[in-house]
């Protein structure tokens, strides 16, 4: 897959998947004749686990933290799994206070309904 079909769906620029690779978090690119970059389905893989990754806050050091871990092998499975359940638990706890930062929200939002209401019916008459 190329370059432009790759950043067309994960919706991710040419300049992050350039960056990521320079990083390590993606593995050899293969090239083409011309010095195209073709993607492959374990590309394809690693760049869906990145993009998740990062979506779920996890910093730019963290990941290739994991990724320097993955290469190593089956002995750091422990390694890369407490890296991803402490992921999850800071998601959890984001999650916690995004809920709770709504019910506040729909609270002062309905709490205003209520005043425009009152004060709609009060000038009515």
């Amino acid at each position: 897959m190329k370059i432009a079909e790759v950043t067309h769906k994960y919706n991710i620029s040419r300049q992050t998947l350039y960056y990521w690779e320079r990083i390590g978090l993606l593995y050899t690119i293969a090239k083409d004749s011309n010095g195209y970059r073709n993607y492959n389905e374990e590309n394809l893989k690693q760049i869906e686990f990145v993009s998740c990754m990062r979506n779920a806050g996890m910093t730019v050091n963290k990941l290739k933290k994991y990724m320097v871990l993955y290469s190593s092998g089956e002995q750091t499975f422990g390694q890369r799994k407490q890296l991803i359940a402490d992921q999850l638990d800071e998601i959890k706890h984001q999650i916690l206070k995004y809920k709770n930062a709504q019910q506040v929200l729909e609270y002062k939002l309905n709490h205003y309904e209520e005043l425009e209401n009152s004060f709609n019916k009060k000038n009515a008459k």
